[in-house]
């Protein structure tokens, strides 16, 4: 009985996996037929902006240091600590310990100013600097009169100076704007006709050297806006502010020449910070600018892996019509971040190409 009751369910265990698999063949997905190729990739004929550009290696500061030479006779009794922001009317340095102070103009004083002094650009100066720290007697114009030493004599007795009503070469020191301290050249002691002092703007700046052999020195033009890549991470925008040339020197430090000896000149670029406030955080590092080289307006552009070679080296697009393709012959202009424009006939924006990428 026992032998009849295994052998029983043994043919049900079997009944049951024979079923299950005849289940499972009739309605599991039926394979896709052998050799029938997937859908081809397509894109779209867009119409963009193309532009390239090349970055260069940067450095964040103060731009290129001045040195100061002072012109009054004596001994440097006081300095400024390097860091120190100078502006109209404060001490750049001390004298006998008697302050130097800075007036904003683009002409120096060049002679002694007083009564007998004829009329010019440095007496101008003066009289404009002595009324813009608050001194009003003095003149509009470029004459010294009693208005000018009046002035004078104020600005001196509360900038602890002799009331002279006079100034003597050295007496200050005018400067086109204000001015940081970036480096000290002597210390307390020394004598005062000597170089005293490393300025440097007040602005934070991003200086660029930039080789011909690399870049187009031609498209670098005053004004250009660049793209600037700060130490943070964090991007700003600038413009070419001050460019200038030097002869490209070899490992030797000598001048180098190309071809016949004609000097290869590096470009040096200055460039202007838009909002100061993305850097107020650093004063010096690494920046990357990024120079735009060339750019196409409104152009008809393709990824570029939808071109085909074809015969002779020209290229063509494989179009989509409904379920068919066709050749259809282009001509290329500008490649920049993929994309490739293309012109011809039964070219039109919008056109479904196959495309690789």
């Amino acid at each position: 009985m026992r032998k009849w009751l295994l052998a029983g369910l043994g043919a049900v265990v079997v009944c049951a996996i024979a079923a299950t698999a005849v289940y499972t063949l009739m309605f599991r997905p039926a394979p896709p037929p052998v050799g029938q190729p997937a859908p081809p990739q397509t894109a779209t004929v867009v119409r963009t902006d193309l532009s390239t550009s090349v970055t260069l290696d940067g450095s964040l500061g103060y731009g290129p240091t001045t040195t100061f030479t002072g012109r009054k006779s004596g001994t440097v009794t006081w300095l400024p600590a390097v860091g120190t922001v100078v502006n109209r009317g404060q001490k750049l340095y001390a004298v006998d310990a008697k302050p130097v102070e800075l007036f904003l103009g683009a002409t120096p004083l060049y002679r002694a100013i007083d009564g007998t002094t004829p009329a010019g650009p440095d007496i101008a100066e003066v009289n404009a600097n002595l009324r813009a720290l608050g001194y009003s007697s003095a003149p509009k114009g470029d004459e010294y009169t009693d208005g000018t030493a009046n002035a004078l004599k104020q600005w001196q007795h509360h900038a602890g100076l002799d009331e002279t009503g006079t100034l003597d070469i050295g007496d200050v020191v005018v400067l086109p704007a204000a001015v940081r301290v970036d480096s000290l050249k002597v210390q307390p002691g020394a004598q005062a006709t000597a170089d005293l002092l490393g300025l440097t703007s007040t602005t934070k700046l991003v200086t660029a050297t930039v080789d011909p052999t690399q870049v187009d020195t031609s498209l670098l033009t005053h004004g250009l806006a660049v793209t600037l890549s700060l130490p943070d991470n964090r991007q700003a925008t600038g413009t070419i502010a001050v460019l200038s040339s030097a002869g490209a020197q070899d490992q030797t430090g000598s001048t180098g020449t190309i071809g016949g000896g004609a000097t290869q000149e590096h470009q040096t670029m200055t460039i202007a910070i838009a909002d100061q406030t993305a850097v107020s955080e650093m004063d010096s590092g690494s920046v990357g600018v990024t120079v735009p080289t060339a750019s196409r307006k409104g152009v008809l552009a393709v990824p570029v892996g939808a071109l085909i070679v074809v015969q002779g080296g020209a290229y063509a697009l494989q179009v989509v019509t409904g379920r068919s393709t066709r050749l259809v012959g282009v001509r290329t202009g500008m490649f920049a971040d993929g994309l490739v424009e293309v012109s011809g006939p039964g070219i039109t924006e919008g056109l479904k190409v196959v495309t690789v990428s």
